[in-house]
């Protein structure tokens, strides 16, 4: 089985678009679907997700976790060169097709105070 990742990011205007596919291993457990993967920099990464979140495990040093809620916003921490930053996703669209085995998920990353935003995202992930 293969995963595909797509993510349109638009960082004040300018538009990056990122495609990535790698081997993955699905479970399903307890009304939720984990797929498991291993990135380019040798991680093991974990997506958890169901019809409401997305949890996104990296499991570098230190741990990174994404969490993308449908309806609230969610507290992500991600290691930075100048250490590790706590932001907040504020998700738009939150697309969940078990049948056709694909994800959509619309963000904006944003500081935790205040409504600076840092980056705009357009994530649709499919499992296949």
């Amino acid at each position: 089985m293969k995963l595909h990742i797509k993510n349109k990011i638009d960082l004040d205007g300018q538009v990056e678009l990122v495609e990535q596919s790698y081997p993955v291993k699905l479970t399903e457990k307890n009304g939720h679907i984990y797929l498991t993967y291993t990135n380019e920099e040798k991680e093991t990464v974990m997506l958890k997700c169901n019809d409401q979140e997305l949890i996104m495990t990296r499991f570098s040093t230190p741990k990174s976790i994404m969490r993308f809620h449908r309806e609230t916003p969610a507290l992500v921490t991600i290691p930075t060169p100048v250490g590790l930053q706590h932001l907040q996703t504020q998700t738009s669209v939150y697309e969940l097709d078990t049948k056709e085995q694909n994800l959509k998920i619309h963000y904006q990353l944003k500081q935790l105070e205040g409504d600076s935003v840092f980056a705009n995202y357009q994530l649709e992930i499919k499992w296949l």
